[in-house]
Protein backbone atom coordinates (compact mmCIF):
# COMPACT_ATOMS: atom_id res chain seq x y z
CA UNK A 1 0.00 0.00 0.00
CA UNK A 2 1.32 3.26 -1.14
CA UNK A 3 1.00 6.75 0.85
CA UNK A 4 -1.08 9.22 -1.13
CA UNK A 5 -2.51 12.43 -0.55
CA UNK A 6 -6.07 12.98 -1.35
CA UNK A 7 -6.81 16.24 -2.12
CA UNK A 8 -9.57 17.79 -4.64
CA UNK A 9 -9.91 21.04 -6.47
CA UNK A 10 -11.08 24.69 -5.16
CA UNK A 11 -13.57 25.06 -7.77
CA UNK A 12 -15.65 22.30 -6.47
CA UNK A 13 -17.45 24.52 -4.48
CA UNK A 14 -15.83 27.94 -5.06
CA UNK A 15 -17.70 28.58 -8.76
CA UNK A 16 -21.36 28.38 -9.61
CA UNK A 17 -23.85 29.96 -12.07
CA UNK A 18 -24.77 32.65 -10.05
CA UNK A 19 -21.22 34.03 -9.24
CA UNK A 20 -18.53 32.84 -6.44
CA UNK A 21 -18.40 31.81 -2.82
CA UNK A 22 -15.78 33.19 -1.29
CA UNK A 23 -12.18 30.76 -0.10
CA UNK A 24 -13.06 31.08 3.50
CA UNK A 25 -16.32 29.31 3.03
CA UNK A 26 -14.40 27.11 0.69
CA UNK A 27 -12.19 26.12 3.07
CA UNK A 28 -15.28 25.04 5.61
CA UNK A 29 -16.86 22.95 2.96
CA UNK A 30 -14.03 20.70 2.46
CA UNK A 31 -13.61 20.27 6.62
CA UNK A 32 -17.44 19.70 6.67
CA UNK A 33 -17.50 17.10 4.03
CA UNK A 34 -14.08 15.45 4.80
CA UNK A 35 -11.93 15.71 2.05
CA UNK A 36 -8.47 16.69 4.00
CA UNK A 37 -6.13 19.02 1.31
CA UNK A 38 -7.26 21.33 -1.70
CA UNK A 39 -5.74 21.85 -5.05
CA UNK A 40 -6.21 25.54 -5.25
CA UNK A 41 -7.87 26.61 -8.49
CA UNK A 42 -5.82 30.29 -9.52
CA UNK A 43 -7.39 30.71 -13.24
CA UNK A 44 -9.67 33.30 -12.07
CA UNK A 45 -5.45 35.72 -10.82
CA UNK A 46 -5.26 37.81 -13.32
CA UNK A 47 -2.76 40.35 -11.14
CA UNK A 48 -2.01 39.55 -7.60
CA UNK A 49 -3.18 42.72 -6.24
CA UNK A 50 -3.25 44.05 -2.46
CA UNK A 51 -6.74 43.22 -2.09
CA UNK A 52 -6.34 39.38 -3.58
CA UNK A 53 -3.20 38.33 -1.45
CA UNK A 54 -5.02 39.60 2.01
CA UNK A 55 -7.80 37.00 0.93
CA UNK A 56 -5.32 34.50 -0.14
CA UNK A 57 -3.76 34.98 3.08
CA UNK A 58 -6.72 34.72 4.85
CA UNK A 59 -7.77 31.43 3.18
CA UNK A 60 -4.70 30.02 4.03
CA UNK A 61 -4.79 30.79 7.57
CA UNK A 62 -8.33 29.44 7.73
CA UNK A 63 -6.56 26.55 6.24
CA UNK A 64 -4.20 26.24 8.60
CA UNK A 65 -6.96 25.97 11.78
CA UNK A 66 -9.01 23.39 9.94
CA UNK A 67 -5.92 21.50 9.51
CA UNK A 68 -6.52 21.32 5.28
CA UNK A 69 -3.57 20.78 3.76
CA UNK A 70 -3.00 22.78 0.59
CA UNK A 71 0.01 20.75 -1.54
CA UNK A 72 -1.29 21.87 -5.09
CA UNK A 73 -2.66 24.16 -7.18
CA UNK A 74 -3.58 24.26 -10.52
CA UNK A 75 -2.13 27.58 -12.94
CA UNK A 76 -4.09 29.20 -15.69
CA UNK A 77 -5.18 27.30 -18.38
CA UNK A 78 -7.06 28.48 -21.06
CA UNK A 79 -3.97 28.96 -23.64
CA UNK A 80 -4.15 31.58 -26.39
CA UNK A 81 -3.17 30.68 -29.78
CA UNK A 82 0.72 30.02 -29.39
CA UNK A 83 1.21 32.12 -32.79
CA UNK A 84 0.12 35.43 -30.57
CA UNK A 85 3.24 36.97 -29.48
CA UNK A 86 0.99 39.48 -27.44
CA UNK A 87 -1.36 37.24 -25.96
CA UNK A 88 1.55 35.17 -25.19
CA UNK A 89 3.33 37.34 -22.96
CA UNK A 90 0.43 38.27 -21.42
CA UNK A 91 -0.80 34.45 -20.22
CA UNK A 92 3.14 34.15 -19.28
CA UNK A 93 2.41 37.20 -16.60
CA UNK A 94 -0.59 35.35 -15.29
CA UNK A 95 1.33 32.00 -14.53
CA UNK A 96 3.86 33.97 -12.29
CA UNK A 97 0.96 35.51 -10.47
CA UNK A 98 -0.58 32.62 -10.09
CA UNK A 99 2.89 31.31 -8.78
CA UNK A 100 2.77 34.69 -6.76
CA UNK A 101 0.18 32.91 -5.58
CA UNK A 102 1.20 29.36 -4.50
CA UNK A 103 4.08 31.29 -2.73
CA UNK A 104 1.52 33.31 -0.45
CA UNK A 105 -0.27 30.34 0.43
CA UNK A 106 2.98 27.95 1.56
CA UNK A 107 1.80 26.05 -1.59
CA UNK A 108 4.51 23.95 -3.25
CA UNK A 109 3.79 22.42 -6.34
CA UNK A 110 1.91 23.77 -9.29
CA UNK A 111 -0.02 21.98 -12.45
CA UNK A 112 0.56 23.62 -15.54
CA UNK A 113 -0.95 22.86 -19.15
CA UNK A 114 1.95 22.68 -22.38
CA UNK A 115 1.65 24.75 -25.53
CA UNK A 116 -0.63 22.76 -27.82
CA UNK A 117 0.01 22.64 -31.02
CA UNK A 118 -1.44 20.42 -33.47
CA UNK A 119 0.95 17.38 -35.45
CA UNK A 120 -0.02 19.12 -38.85
CA UNK A 121 1.03 22.64 -38.27
CA UNK A 122 4.17 21.87 -36.37
CA UNK A 123 6.82 19.09 -35.57
CA UNK A 124 7.58 17.35 -32.76
CA UNK A 125 11.30 19.19 -32.20
CA UNK A 126 9.52 22.75 -32.74
CA UNK A 127 6.82 21.82 -30.40
CA UNK A 128 9.60 20.63 -27.91
CA UNK A 129 11.41 24.27 -28.59
CA UNK A 130 8.36 26.34 -28.14
CA UNK A 131 7.38 24.69 -24.94
CA UNK A 132 10.90 25.21 -23.60
CA UNK A 133 10.85 29.05 -24.70
CA UNK A 134 8.17 29.73 -22.98
CA UNK A 135 7.62 27.32 -19.92
CA UNK A 136 11.59 27.52 -18.91
CA UNK A 137 11.03 31.45 -17.66
CA UNK A 138 7.64 30.21 -15.57
CA UNK A 139 9.98 27.04 -14.09
CA UNK A 140 12.91 29.06 -13.23
CA UNK A 141 10.30 32.05 -12.03
CA UNK A 142 8.86 29.62 -9.80
CA UNK A 143 11.81 27.79 -8.75
CA UNK A 144 12.79 31.14 -7.12
CA UNK A 145 9.39 31.62 -5.04
CA UNK A 146 9.73 28.27 -3.72
CA UNK A 147 7.61 26.23 -6.05
CA UNK A 148 7.81 23.36 -8.01
CA UNK A 149 6.50 23.03 -11.70
CA UNK A 150 4.61 19.93 -12.97
CA UNK A 151 3.53 19.38 -16.29
CA UNK A 152 0.12 17.94 -17.53
CA UNK A 153 -0.64 15.84 -20.22
CA UNK A 154 -3.19 17.07 -23.25
CA UNK A 155 -6.16 15.68 -24.61
CA UNK A 156 -5.88 14.40 -28.10
CA UNK A 157 -8.00 15.18 -30.80
CA UNK A 158 -8.91 12.01 -32.47
CA UNK A 159 -11.36 13.14 -35.03
CA UNK A 160 -8.54 12.79 -37.49
CA UNK A 161 -4.80 11.12 -37.27
CA UNK A 162 -3.17 14.46 -37.99
CA UNK A 163 -4.72 15.78 -35.68
CA UNK A 164 -3.41 14.78 -33.11
CA UNK A 165 -1.94 16.89 -29.94
CA UNK A 166 2.22 16.77 -29.29
CA UNK A 167 2.08 16.19 -25.10
CA UNK A 168 -0.87 14.11 -24.73
CA UNK A 169 1.01 10.66 -24.17
CA UNK A 170 3.63 9.75 -20.87
CA UNK A 171 6.44 9.69 -23.51
CA UNK A 172 6.53 13.27 -24.35
CA UNK A 173 5.11 15.21 -21.42
CA UNK A 174 8.38 13.06 -19.11
CA UNK A 175 10.55 14.18 -21.44
CA UNK A 176 9.60 17.75 -21.32
CA UNK A 177 9.39 17.80 -17.80
CA UNK A 178 12.75 16.53 -17.76
CA UNK A 179 14.75 18.84 -19.58
CA UNK A 180 13.05 21.37 -17.87
CA UNK A 181 13.43 20.74 -14.60
CA UNK A 182 10.14 20.01 -13.60
CA UNK A 183 7.84 17.29 -12.24
CA UNK A 184 4.79 15.27 -14.18
CA UNK A 185 0.90 15.46 -13.53
CA UNK A 186 -1.03 13.04 -15.64
CA UNK A 187 -4.29 13.37 -15.56
CA UNK A 188 -6.56 10.72 -16.42
CA UNK A 189 -9.68 12.18 -18.14
CA UNK A 190 -7.33 13.06 -20.94
CA UNK A 191 -5.75 10.28 -21.65
CA UNK A 192 -9.06 8.85 -22.01
CA UNK A 193 -10.11 11.16 -24.62
CA UNK A 194 -6.34 10.42 -26.20
CA UNK A 195 -7.57 6.22 -26.35
CA UNK A 196 -4.72 5.44 -24.25
CA UNK A 197 -4.40 2.24 -22.42
CA UNK A 198 -3.27 4.01 -18.82
CA UNK A 199 -0.98 1.16 -17.55
CA UNK A 200 0.89 1.68 -19.95
CA UNK A 201 1.13 5.09 -20.08
CA UNK A 202 1.86 4.88 -15.87
CA UNK A 203 4.70 2.79 -16.15
CA UNK A 204 6.45 5.16 -18.16
CA UNK A 205 6.24 7.40 -15.68
CA UNK A 206 7.42 5.19 -12.66
CA UNK A 207 9.31 7.50 -10.20
CA UNK A 208 8.36 10.66 -11.93
CA UNK A 209 4.35 10.87 -11.57
CA UNK A 210 3.98 13.09 -8.66
CA UNK A 211 0.70 14.47 -9.27
CA UNK A 212 -2.62 12.10 -10.75
CA UNK A 213 -5.92 13.87 -11.61
CA UNK A 214 -8.66 11.52 -11.74
CA UNK A 215 -11.94 12.32 -13.16
CA UNK A 216 -14.59 10.62 -15.79
CA UNK A 217 -15.66 11.10 -19.04
CA UNK A 218 -17.26 9.07 -22.21
CA UNK A 219 -13.80 9.51 -24.32
CA UNK A 220 -14.95 12.12 -26.23
CA UNK A 221 -15.44 14.90 -24.23
CA UNK A 222 -13.95 16.48 -21.12
CA UNK A 223 -16.91 16.28 -18.49
CA UNK A 224 -14.78 16.04 -15.20
CA UNK A 225 -17.46 13.93 -13.63
CA UNK A 226 -16.49 11.86 -11.03
CA UNK A 227 -14.97 8.35 -10.77
CA UNK A 228 -17.05 5.52 -12.11
CA UNK A 229 -19.94 7.97 -14.13
CA UNK A 230 -17.96 7.55 -17.30
CA UNK A 231 -16.36 4.66 -19.53
CA UNK A 232 -12.52 4.91 -18.06
CA UNK A 233 -11.26 1.75 -17.48
CA UNK A 234 -10.58 2.57 -13.43
CA UNK A 235 -9.55 -1.13 -12.71
CA UNK A 236 -6.07 -1.16 -15.78
CA UNK A 237 -5.51 2.58 -14.09
CA UNK A 238 -5.41 1.45 -10.72
CA UNK A 239 -2.85 -1.54 -11.83
CA UNK A 240 -0.93 0.78 -13.48
CA UNK A 241 -0.49 2.74 -10.35
CA UNK A 242 -0.23 0.06 -8.39
CA UNK A 243 2.82 -0.99 -10.89
CA UNK A 244 4.65 2.52 -10.85
CA UNK A 245 4.57 2.40 -7.01
CA UNK A 246 2.49 5.60 -6.88
CA UNK A 247 2.76 7.47 -3.61
CA UNK A 248 1.54 11.19 -4.66
CA UNK A 249 -1.17 13.32 -4.99
CA UNK A 250 -4.15 11.97 -5.79
CA UNK A 251 -6.84 14.76 -7.03
CA UNK A 252 -10.26 14.22 -7.50
CA UNK A 253 -10.53 17.22 -10.56
CA UNK A 254 -14.29 16.98 -11.28
CA UNK A 255 -16.07 19.73 -12.04
CA UNK A 256 -19.59 21.36 -10.09
CA UNK A 257 -20.13 24.83 -11.76
CA UNK A 258 -23.10 23.96 -12.79
CA UNK A 259 -24.76 22.80 -9.79
CA UNK A 260 -26.46 25.81 -8.16
CA UNK A 261 -25.55 27.56 -4.94
CA UNK A 262 -27.34 25.85 -2.48
CA UNK A 263 -25.14 24.65 0.12
CA UNK A 264 -26.97 21.17 0.75
CA UNK A 265 -26.53 20.14 -2.68
CA UNK A 266 -22.83 21.15 -2.86
CA UNK A 267 -22.52 19.22 0.31
CA UNK A 268 -23.96 15.81 -1.25
CA UNK A 269 -22.43 16.29 -4.50
CA UNK A 270 -18.71 16.68 -2.07
CA UNK A 271 -19.37 13.85 -0.28
CA UNK A 272 -20.47 11.34 -3.51
CA UNK A 273 -17.11 12.65 -5.05
CA UNK A 274 -15.58 11.21 -1.82
CA UNK A 275 -16.90 8.11 -2.02
CA UNK A 276 -15.73 7.83 -5.23
CA UNK A 277 -12.12 8.64 -5.05
CA UNK A 278 -12.44 6.11 -1.71
CA UNK A 279 -13.80 3.11 -3.76
CA UNK A 280 -10.78 4.09 -6.41
CA UNK A 281 -8.10 3.98 -3.80
CA UNK A 282 -9.35 0.68 -2.42
CA UNK A 283 -9.28 -0.72 -6.04
CA UNK A 284 -5.29 0.81 -6.44
CA UNK A 285 -4.50 -0.34 -2.99
CA UNK A 286 -3.94 3.37 -1.49
CA UNK A 287 -6.25 2.73 1.82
Amino acid sequence: MQKVTLCAPSRIYFDHPAGRFSYSSMVDYFDKIGIGSIDMSFEHIKTLDSGTRAVLYAAARRAKEKKIGLPVCHLSFYMPDPRNAEKMTEYQKELFSGIDAAALMGISRAVVHPIAIYQKEIRYGDWVRANMAFLAPVVEYARGKGVRILIENMKSDREAPDNHLYGSCALNISSLAEKLGAGVCWDVGHANISGFKQSEQLEILKGKLEVLHIHDNDGLRDAHLPPFDGNVDWEDVAFGLRCCGFSGILDIEVTAWALDGDARVREDFGRKVLGRARRFMELADLI
